[in-house]
């Protein structure tokens, strides 16, 4: 139960979002040449305004060219529904309560070392050679630095059957609209969405992630890396692609069986002692970080390289991660989740041993870390502490995880539903996934406190 993390967990962390799989990941058995799969075309420029400040007249996003906030990411385009998901026999177990965890007051001003084409600058992070990083300055305490684009990062063993994505309508049209979707029916038919990585041993996704196999989830958005790109990245960058900027909801149905077990993907390890076997993880952090490379030694992670574990750069939001690490803070049965930047922790790491659920009936979704039962409510945190409970994996079932980062309310929101236990508030969401939302549903999604 305690709030502090492990330097193992903290390696997972920084070498899993600045990995891309495909360049090298900090994943054991992955491949430098691994394949990637595209959701359609580059997204189209929407000309979002940076929120953000300046350093040196550079800005934040987007290429040399650029004027005033810098091409930042835009606005997607919208795509088409992704319709209800189908199961077969044994793939849904008996109905669950749900869980959430509401993280409010998110976001800070301050600044972290954000990447510079060393022949351009500035240079001012007190880096010297061909690093270059600039003290980027956050002004603004909405959300930040998650509202920045990000990119998710999917360890195994996960099994997926729907990933979608839905952001603001753009051109001032109410609600919310789905930006990109990927169906297992219709995997070649992805839109608006780029895998990057081992899902398993040398082969690109295809629903399945394996035991510590590493896969990034990007926009189909092409970035700019190459001379003058800001924030930099080098013209050979492994995952030249935008992450989701602004507020975003993430829905992902998805079950975690555990590694060996019937229906869990081919593993990228050939043993299970390692410090990552069998320990799934859903991971956000900035693009800018997944684009500097695996192990790299010149990203904004931390303010000071060689103290990477501090993670008081651009930090890491650990979603949902079950922690193995072959220590104390083994529990392969619960989340750990917790957002780490410049401006400090929240949230709670690993809780090991502290978290028993031997105990716990097959609904229970979310456990009261001060007792071992399940929690009589959704739980909340802020910079000033909580959550005090987890979230459990689900390795025998489907759930919907969903992931809410809403820039105005300065809230993430994190939750966990069952396919047969949906809350009417979200009926327009789930189990459809339509085209788009109306912003009471996204309101409801950001409200909901289970069980």
């Amino acid at each position: 139960m305690g709030t502090r993390r492990s330097a193992a967990v903290l390696l997972a962390c920084v070498c899993a979002c600045s990995s891309g799989a495909g360049g090298g990941s900090g994943s054991p058995g992955s491949d430098a040449s691994a394949p990637s799969s595209d959701g359609g075309g580059p997204a189209s420029d929407g000309g979002a305004v940076d929120t953000g400040s300046t350093d040196g007249g550079s800005p934040k996003g987007g290429d040399a060219a650029s004027s005033g906030g810098g091409d930042d990411g835009g606005t997607l385009p919208p795509v088409g529904g992704l319709g209800a998901a189908t199961f077969g026999a044994g793939e849904l177990d008996a109905p669950s309560h749900g869980g959430t965890i509401t993280f409010q007051q998110i976001g800070a001003t301050g600044w972290y070392p954000s990447v510079r084409d060393p022949a351009v600058g500035p240079c001012n992070a007190g880096d010297a050679g061909a690093c270059c990083r600039t003290q980027y300055q956050v002004t603004s305490n909405q959300l930040t630095p998650w509202d920045e684009e990000l990119v998710m990062t999917l360890r195994g063993p996960i099994q997926v059957k729907q990933l979608a994505v839905y952001q603001p309508a753009s051109g001032g049209a109410a609600g919310w609209q789905l930006v990109s979707g990927w169906d297992s029916r219709s995997q070649a038919a992805a839109q608006g969405i780029h895998f990057n990585g081992d899902a398993t041993p040398k082969t690109p996704f295809a629903g399945g992630v394996g035991s510590e196999c590493q896969l990034d989830v990007l926009t189909a958005r092409p970035y700019p890396c190459g001379a003058g790109s800001t924030p930099y990245c080098a013209s050979t960058a492994k995952e030249p692609w935008y992450g989701w900027e602004g507020s975003k909801l993430f829905v992902m149905l998805a079950t975690m069986p555990h590694a060996g077990t019937a229906g869990a993907a081919t593993a990228c390890s050939t043993t299970t002692t390692g410090n990552w076997y069998d320990a799934p993880w859903v991971g956000l952090g900035l693009g800018e970080l997944a684009r500097a490379g695996a192990y790299a030694s010149c990203q904004c992670f931390a303010k000071d390289p060689s103290k990477w574990y501090l993670a008081d750069g651009c930090g890491q939001f650990n979603v949902f991660e079950v922690v193995n690490d072959n220590n104390s803070y083994k529990n392969l049965d619960v989340f750990s989740t917790d957002l780490i930047d410049y401006s400090g922790y929240v949230g709670q790491g690993p809780c090991g041993s502290a978290c028993n659920v031997s105990a716990l009936g097959p609904a229970v979704d979310l456990i009261d870390k001060t007792n071992d039962q399940e929690a009589t409510a959704g739980a909340v945190a802020t910079p000033a502490g909580g959550p005090s409970a987890a979230l459990r994996r689900p390795a025998s079932g489907y759930r919907y995880f969903l992931i809410g980062l809403d820039v105005a309310s300065r809230t993430v929101q994190l939750a966990i539903v069952h396919p047969k236990n949906v809350p009417a508030s979200l009926g327009a969401l789930l189990p459809g996934l339509p085209a788009s939302v109306p912003q009471s549903t996204i309101d409801a999604v950001l409200g909901l406190r289970l069980p």
